[in-house]
């Protein structure tokens, strides 16, 4: 079977990451995979790749959100003559790639995330309304959520906005780590994430000096305000930061920390957690979103905090409260093998 999987891959992000899984995943089931990405292609999937030549802007400042939308009206008119001898069209991006004719994969409510908090309050009726109908198109899909948190949000709000999935599942990320047993661990505590200010730095700068133990700040500085974050932690005497790391450095830091802290509320999943739990670093995470509800099941697989005044506490009393060797032995809930069976499942569920 062809199957096309509509995609933007002007990041690489946990959505990217994602859909390259989905990628390897059917083609290990035997089918043919091919990517329709729309926008620029800044990383290359290595997959074949039909490009669509409409813009996008990874924000939710007012003006990508119009240049979206403008966009997002001219790809319903094209997006269709791309995939016509496609046998299964999997939208991993359904917030700008207007496409329902097949699996709709949601991060989260990507539609609206902006405008509501982690516990599904919209914060802009107006602006929900107008997205409502906008996105009203999804009535009737076949939703994959990421997460069950994902989900829970799904079916809070989308039925105020009109929509209705015809059938729904869970197909959660596999980690990206494969290691067989617990690594020699080093006394440091690794944060990942994007190094701009809305990944939580300003809360970590605060409570850094309370922390007794060296923190590595690692992840991509293509942030407008990159070099300004950068210099704000490296004030710090216990915070050590390094941009732009490589897959093989990253897999090392995670090998060797003792705890892994995740500093972003309202993740819907959270890969880099996820990893965390593959290396049997210890994870302390907010008591929001996905890396609480699924990946940590609520404190059975790690620590949580609802301020960010709790972390340095919580940080002394991670080797004594969680069993590592319970933790890495979780990680086979998010294996590579039970994500392969689960999409074969839901695939022949598609089809019926």
């Amino acid at each position: 079977m062809r199957v096309c999987i509509l995609e933007e891959f002007t990041r690489l992000g946990g959505g990217q990451v994602y859909a390259l899984q989905l990628a390897e995943a059917l083609t290990e089931l035997g089918h043919q995979v091919e990517f329709v990405v729309v926008g620029d292609v800044r990383v290359q999937p290595k997959y074949p790749v039909r490009r669509i030549d409409v813009g996008f802007r990874a924000s939710y400042d007012p003006l990508s959100l119009l240049t979206n939308y403008i966009n997002h009206v001219r790809l319903r008119r094209l997006i269709s003559k791309y995939v016509e001898d496609c046998d299964l069209v999997i939208n991993n991006h359904p917030n700008y790639i207007p496409y329902n004719k097949g699996p709709v994969i949601m991060h989260g409510l990507s539609f609206i995330d902006f405008i509501i908090d982690e516990h599904g309050n919209v914060k802009n009726q107006t602006l929900f309304w107008a997205l409502s109908r906008l996105y009203r198109m999804y009535d009737g899909s076949f939703m994959i959520y990421n997460s069950r948190y994902t989900m829970n949000l799904a079916k809070k709000l989308l039925p105020k906005m009109g929509i209705t999935p015809k059938t729904e599942h869970i197909l959660s990320p596999h980690y990206t780590i494969n290691i067989e047993k617990i690594p020699q661990k080093e006394d440091y505590v690794l944060t990942l994430g994007r190094l701009e200010w809305s990944k939580g730095y300003r809360e970590l700068i605060k409570i850094a000096p309370s922390i007794g133990k060296r923190i590595i700040v690692a992840g991509r500085a293509n942030a407008r305000e990159s070099r300004e974050v950068i210099r704000a932690l490296r004030n710090i005497r216990n915070i050590d930061v390094m941009p732009d790391i490589d897959e093989k450095t990253k897999e090392e830091l995670y090998r060797h920390a003792s705890i892994y802290l995740h500093l972003k509320t309202k993740e819907h999943f959270g890969i880099a957690v996820l990893d965390a739990i593959a290396t049997a670093t210890i994870p302390i995470v907010p008591k929001t979103g996905g890396p609480w509800t699924d990946i940590t099941e609520e404190g059975k697989y790690g620590l949580g905090y609802t301020s960010t005044e709790e972390i340095p506490k919580l940080i002394n009393e991670a080797e004594e409260t969680i069993d590592r060797e319970r933790i890495f032995k979780s990680r086979e809930r998010y294996s590579p093998e039970n994500f392969r069976k689960r999409l074969a499942k839901i695939i022949t569920t598609q089809n019926d």
